[in-house]
């Protein structure tokens, strides 16, 4: 059993009423396709970017459930023949542990272009629909002087006072206290989890975790942490409604990607491959990008992007050149293990 996704699911009660109430077999038979993702805010966004698109090219209707698509929901609706979403939207690890499990169809290539998908983020089972980043983020008041733009100064607790956070659910920090003890950001795996747990506990008492977003937002916003490791798209946001308060960088980032899969015995069957397709789009996803901040997935809408949002989209060369990429393998081979010592720890601090 892994940790929550990067969203929370408590933001999918406001989506609840956006699921319909269709029997699956009559689904199955009509002519639409469920999306399952993470919450209200970003439904409304991806009908924005994806969903509308599609069906007024296609006539399907698309249609959200926002409970989350975890991985032991997608198994379990898999394992019990009881499949009632089409498209799920998962982390790379979990699309790795899915595939291996058996869970996933393989990707129908002869309708999604593998050559629209950055090279680490298509496999057999799933493509990259987006892209983020963890990065540091900080209270630009507090380090007025002399701010932070490495994780060695997020370690650094003697020129650097105040409390830090970092994910419950350990990717980006893991990765960021790594880094603070010199490795290599092409060199960063296998990350060896004994000495990656001892990094975070000399934060000491200055250390605690966030668990969503707003969790986040609202430790930067009133001064509970100085630093943070924290997605860009909400660090973007959080240092535009604090006018410059909260400030970030993408140097030594760590670039993820927000996986499109398709269960086993998907109700809407192959057209799920169709809005995939879709959704690889360079203006689709540039569209995304200026909605929710996100990066795409697809090296077209990388050259495309317009130059207003260039210094927030972490896959543009110069963005890309000051960070890591994620290791999907490693994270779906080592998750269990990482959680149990990290929480072990978080419990002795």
């Amino acid at each position: 059993m892994t940790g929550p996704s990067r969203r929370t699911f408590l933001a999918a009660a406001g989506a609840a009423g956006l699921v319909h109430a269709y029997p699956r077999a009559a689904r199955a038979q009509a002519n639409e396709l469920t999306v399952a993702t993470w919450g209200a805010a970003e439904i409304k966004d991806l009908t924005v970017a994806f969903a509308k698109p599609f069906t007024n090219e296609t006539g399907i209707k698309v249609l959200f459930d926002g409970t989350g698509p975890s991985e032991g929901k997608i198994k379990a609706m898999v394992d019990q023949n009881q499949v009632d979403w089409d498209v799920c939207d998962v982390d790379g690890y979990v699309a790795v542990r899915l595939a291996n499990a058996g869970a996933l169809s393989v990707i129908d290539y002869k309708k999604v272009d593998r050559a629209q998908v950055m090279v680490p983020f298509v496999t057999e089972h799933a493509v990259a629909g987006y892209t983020y980043s963890f990065v540091l983020a900080y209270n630009a008041e507090l380090y007025a002087s002399r701010p932070p733009q490495s994780w060695a100064d997020f370690f650094d607790r003697k020129n650097f006072r105040g409390r830090r956070a970092v994910w419950r659910w350990m990717i980006g920090g893991f990765e960021a206290a790594a880094m603070a003890s010199g490795a290599a950001k092409d060199k960063l795996y296998p990350l060896d989890i004994d000495a990656t747990v001892a990094k975070l506990a000399t934060l000491g008492e200055d250390l605690t975790v966030w668990e969503t977003g707003e969790h986040a937002r609202q430790m930067l916003i009133d001064g509970t942490v100085g630093m943070a490791c924290i997605w860009h798209s909400r660090a973007a946001q959080i240092g535009a409604e604090s006018e410059g308060k909260v400030a970030w960088t993408f140097q030594q980032g760590l670039l993820c990607p927000g996986m499109w899969v398709v269960p086993k015995k998907n109700p809407g069957g192959n057209n799920a491959f169709d809005l995939i397709a879709r959704m690889q789009q360079p203006r689709r996803q540039i569209e995304l990008t200026l909605l929710r901040g996100l990066g795409p997935a697809n090296p077209e809408a990388t050259k495309a992007m317009p130059e207003n949002l260039r210094p927030i989209d972490p896959t543009q060369p110069a963005n890309l050149a000051q960070q890591a990429i994620v290791s999907n393998g490693w994270w779906a081979d080592n998750y269990d293990k990482a959680r149990l010592k990290f929480q072990d720890q978080l419990e002795r601090l």
